[in-house]
């Protein structure tokens, strides 16, 4: 029997799951390098944008890697279950997603519900566009997803 034939798929596949996450890593520290630099053009600061939002306390890297990534890995879950192919299609679920993630569940209820909501499907569109950013290999891909995220968190 031939066994390196029944390896090879399972090898692609863990090569494109790997292609993936590096992507989402690469289109999340995009995102975080645009918040960041957004955040020292803004002369409120961070801080108190934040606490217009009512989400004070929580790092912006937080907001990034553990809220938008994770609303966007259920919105990618979605699109692919219902195998959605239209741009606009993916972009309204994202936008859904981020408005039901950021606005419902990220911090309980308060005055800033709508605010937050908004951000929230504001930061999925982006991840959605770092997604179609990196989607193919170059060397920009690990160099978003590994240095520019360490270079974010350093300088602010």
């Amino acid at each position: 029997m031939n066994f390196e034939h029944q390896r090879r798929p399972q090898r692609a596949s863990r090569m494109d799951v790997g292609a993936y996450a590096l992507s989402k890593l690469a289109g999340a520290g995009a995102l975080l390098m645009l918040l960041t630099a957004f955040f020292w053009l803004l002369p409120l600061g961070k801080n108190e944008l934040l606490a217009a939002l009512g989400v004070s306390g929580i790092p912006l890297e937080h907001i990034v890697y553990g809220y938008a990534m994770t609303a966007s890995l259920v919105a990618d879950a979605i699109t692919s279950l219902l195998r959605i192919r239209s741009r606009a299609a993916q972009a309204a679920l994202y936008a859904a997603c981020g408005l039901l993630f950021f606005g419902g569940f990220m911090a309980g209820s308060s005055p800033e519900l709508w605010l937050r909501a908004a951000t929230g499907a504001l930061l999925l569109l982006g991840m959605r566009w770092g997604k179609e950013l990196f989607s193919k290999p170059t060397l920009w891909v690990p160099f978003f997803a590994l240095i520019v995220p360490l270079v974010c968190v350093v300088l602010y």
